[in-house]
């Protein structure tokens, strides 16, 4: 059965996008047939892997908007090794071989979903029922939403069954974890009864700051140790390799972001067995 994933905050900044660019890499080097769908009108993550956020082409809009059917917006990433030469590691380097990783991109004509909100009022349940009858093919289908409460975002958490939260360690980041989960129970209650909390993932992690510690101590103690996923450091590479239009497995495999986000891909693919 596909696995349904949202990474989801409501606050910008916390490493969401990278978060699901890069464990969608992951899975689908893993040989797990992987879609990602940016629904995010900022499009970082099809920018991510160097896909030009083109209104023009068929992307998240179109469909929903019902102007593009399922098939039309779903196209295949080509990794960054095929197409770029610049990448900062030596080109006769193995990297990992990915041909199953697919997108449905953004552009940033998604913003009239949110600003037009009448039209699309009542579509909320859309976006589950066009994943949930065509999206059986993939293994992972993983969803970036904006960082905000509209209707993208609820709609991002009505089609999936797990949520994960990526949260900086600083304490403004406890509110928009709080908000966040409330959002995530009033989904569960009002359209979506398998949407569950799977783990909450802090990054930009410093292991040595009393405020990161003070945090996943909290965590811990509100939500259950099976809840706090595995850090993901601070790492320059993360914050480089969108540049050149590819995930950290391509620009930086030795890095210890690549090795952070190795970690969090085996947390989530187990909590699929055991939650």
């Amino acid at each position: 059965m596909s696995r349904y994933i949202v990474f989801a905050n409501r606050k910008g900044g916390c490493g969401k996008t990278t978060t699901a660019v890069n464990i969608s890499y992951i899975f689908a080097a893993q040989n797990k047939k992987v879609l990602l769908i940016d629904l995010d009108p900022q499009a970082h993550a099809t920018l991510s892997l160097n896909i030009n956020p083109d209104p023009e082409r068929p992307n998240i809009y179109h469909l929903l908007d019902k102007k593009a059917s399922f098939k039309d917006v779903v196209q295949r990433v080509v990794p960054a090794s095929q197409i770029i030469s610049n990448l900062p590691n030596d080109p006769k380097q193995d990297r990992i071989k990915v041909d199953n990783l697919y997108i449905i991109p953004s552009s940033r004509n998604l913003s009239v979903v949110e600003i037009s909100g009448p039209k699309f009022s009542g579509d909320e349940l859309y976006l589950a029922e066009i994943l949930h009858n065509n999206a059986s093919e993939f293994d992972y289908v993983i969803i970036d939403p904006p960082p905000s409460v509209g209707i993208l975002s609820v709609s991002a958490l009505v089609a999936a069954k797990e949520a994960y939260i990526p949260m900086p360690m600083h304490f403004l980041a406890m509110e928009g974890l709080a908000e966040m989960t409330r959002l995530i129970y009033q989904i569960n209650a009002t359209w979506n009864p398998e949407l569950k909390l799977y783990g909450i993932i802090p990054t930009f992690y410093n292991k040595n700051t009393r405020i990161a510690k003070e945090i996943a101590s909290d965590i811990v103690k509100t939500f259950g140790a099976k809840s706090l996923a595995p850090p993901i450091r601070q790492n320059v590479a993360l914050a480089e390799a969108p540049g050149h239009g590819t995930s950290i497995f391509e620009y930086a495999p030795d890095s210890i972001g690549a090795e952070d986000y190795e970690s969090l891909a085996n947390f989530i693919e187990a909590k699929g067995d055991n939650f």
